[in-house]
């Protein structure tokens, strides 16, 4: 537990300093930016480079400019409908994504294997809690947020840390098995076919964090 406790203190430390450092670059990177637009001012040079001759250091000063087209409507206008197109292509992105958290957990559900083929209403039914606790609690679990559901599970059912956590996560598959089952119905498709194109249409990037204080 020790090494835990240094490693813990270790990397509080570092983070600390990286903060102080972040801090000077940033002001060092302001003071480069400031000198550097003053040297190409009323120049035809772009870019700038400060170097130490004792080292291989160097800090180069670039001014790029990077166009917008805001009103493609006037330009069109002005230089007709051909030499518009001549000079302007014109691109279409498409954008798909969620419309709630509901179907994006869904989603990512579906495509982890991370689903429970029962309702939440049979989830409720199983916990080992009285039924006017069962009523309180099929109200308060939403299967969103794995730590508030298990804190309800042990506040209002009265389950253990462990029992809490288990029905937690089974609430949580379970309420994606459900939103699935209604996509599927209002698409009118089979399940198989729904869960085939969920796996072939969406990817899951994994990812973790660390937060450090």
């Amino acid at each position: 537990m020790s090494e835990i406790i240094e490693k813990v203190r270790e990397l509080s430390e570092i983070n600390a300093r990286i903060a102080e450092l972040s801090e000077r670059k940033k002001a060092l990177e302001v003071y480069f930016l400031e000198l550097g637009s003053v040297d190409v001012a009323d120049t035809k040079y772009k870019s700038r480079t400060y170097a130490d001759e004792n080292s291989q250091a160097s800090v180069t000063y670039t001014q790029s400019q990077k166009l917008e087209i805001s009103a493609p409507n006037y330009l069109e206008k002005a230089l007709g409908k051909e030499v518009f197109q001549d000079i302007f292509k014109e691109e279409i992105k498409r954008e798909v994504k969620p419309k709630n958290k509901e179907i994006e957990r869904m989603l990512i559900g579906i495509f982890t294997d991370n689903y429970f083929k029962h309702m939440p209403k049979e989830v409720i039914d199983e916990l080992p809690c009285d039924d006017k606790a069962k009523a309180v609690l099929s109200k308060k679990l939403k299967g969103a947020n794995f730590d508030t559901d298990r804190g309800n599970l042990i506040k209002i059912g009265g389950l253990s840390q462990q029992d809490a956590s288990d029905y937690a996560y089974m609430y949580a598959e379970a309420v994606v098995w459900q939103t699935f089952r209604r996509v599927a119905e209002m698409s009118g498709t089979d399940t198989d076919s729904v869960m085939e194109s969920i796996n072939r249409g969406v990817s899951v990037d994994n990812s973790a964090k660390l937060s450090v204080t």
